[in-house]
């Protein structure tokens, strides 16, 4: 991916096109100036660099996240939820891709949140918006589950959509804009292409959602998501509270946004590994044996099935599989959330007085 970036930083120093399709940019603005500090170095640095920075950023991320849960060996943790969600995560880390630098906002936005630091949380969630337009997916559910933050992220949306303008003439950052909006609205119409979002699963039936039909289940998700981050605010201080906000964040992007490839799902390894732990932490055992089933499957069965049928039936069956195990996992989810509610009115019911209580 690094070779679009840069011509692109190249155009933004020019002052020339820097948008030309679905293809090609698909990135806010601000991405210029950002990926440009990485740049200006030697091509070898920038590479380098560039990859280092979202390895080392997902992985003490989830080494501070591990911290969070109440088993005192962290290092197991870490070991676990690692073995579980790297390897998901290789493909996007050696191209380069920015998805594992929006992955790596995510994770330290979740361990901040869980800190109660909501000026930090609001910082990587923007960084997460710079990286990728579809921060914004996070940046919304996180307002729903954490309202606290809805005036700083609100702040922190309009100095990232302010910024190009301290670094460019306003009349060249006006048109970039125009021609984003342009190549997002051409984003969502594919022709024909199959991504490995919801249709990739409904491929196999030879179903497709496509024009206002897909824009109305994107909407209906997206509703439905939001409720549910909202109905977690009732778990007040509990880890799952952040944890469901980054898993159904890693969801929501996943299947209801446009152009999301298998590379893509870096954005979700990280909460798919974090809530494999989490039930093993807490003995429900079951659920924990099927997401490392879900992980395993992600990171060998398309390869393996490529080795037998040949590399594009490997690739197209990634689309399907990585997208079903995507709604398996969320079916997981609202599972949890429905047993973390029915617990919650338990311990509320507990620690009212008898008197009170009859």
């Amino acid at each position: 991916m690094t070779p679009g970036y840069h011509e692109a930083v190249a155009n933004w120093w020019l002052r020339e096109r820097v948008y030309t399709g679905p293809a090609g940019f698909n990135y806010l603005p601000i991405f210029l100036p950002f990926f440009g500090l990485f740049a200006r170095l030697p091509l070898v640095a920038c590479e380098i660099l560039w990859r280092c920075s979202a390895m080392f950023g997902l992985s003490f991320g989830l080494w501070r996240c591990c911290g969070l849960f109440t088993s005192p060996n962290q290092q197991r943790a870490f070991a676990v939820v690692t073995a579980l969600s790297l390897p998901i995560c290789v493909s996007a880390l050696r191209n380069g891709q920015s998805s594992a630098h929006l992955a790596a906002c995510l994770v330290w936005a979740a361990w901040c949140l869980q800190q109660k630091s909501w000026g930090w949380s609001s910082v990587w969630l923007c960084l997460a918006l710079v990286c990728k337009p579809l921060g914004i997916a996070a940046i919304g559910l996180a307002a729903m589950a954490f309202p606290r933050l809805w005036w700083r992220l609100a702040l922190g949306v309009v100095i990232v959509l302010a910024g190009p303008y301290l670094v460019a003439p306003p009349a060249y950052v006006n048109a970039l804009y125009e021609a984003f909006a342009n190549n997002l609205a051409q984003c969502f119409d594919t022709n024909g292409r199959t991504f490995a979002d919801l249709n990739g699963v409904l491929m196999v039936f030879n179903l497709r959602l496509s024009g206002i039909p897909s824009l109305i289940v994107r909407v209906v998700a997206g509703a439905g998501m939001a409720a549910g981050c909202w109905f977690t605010r009732r778990l007040g201080s509990d880890i799952q509270r952040p944890l469901f906000w980054l898993g159904f964040t890693g969801i929501y992007i996943m299947l209801f946004t446009p152009m999301n490839e298998v590379n893509s799902y870096v954005m979700l390894a990280p909460a798919l590994g974090l809530w494999a732990w989490w039930h093993f932490e807490h003995r429900v055992t079951q659920t924990f044996r099927a997401i490392v089933t879900m992980c395993l499957s992600m990171i060998f069965l398309s390869d393996l099935l490529g080795l037998v049928l040949g590399k594009d039936s490997g690739s197209e069956f990634a689309k399907f599989w990585n997208a079903l195990m995507a709604l398996g996992f969320l079916g997981l989810l609202l599972w949890r959330m429905r047993c973390a509610h029915i617990e919650s009115r338990l311990t509320s019911n507990e620690s009212i007085p008898l008197g009170i209580h009859r």
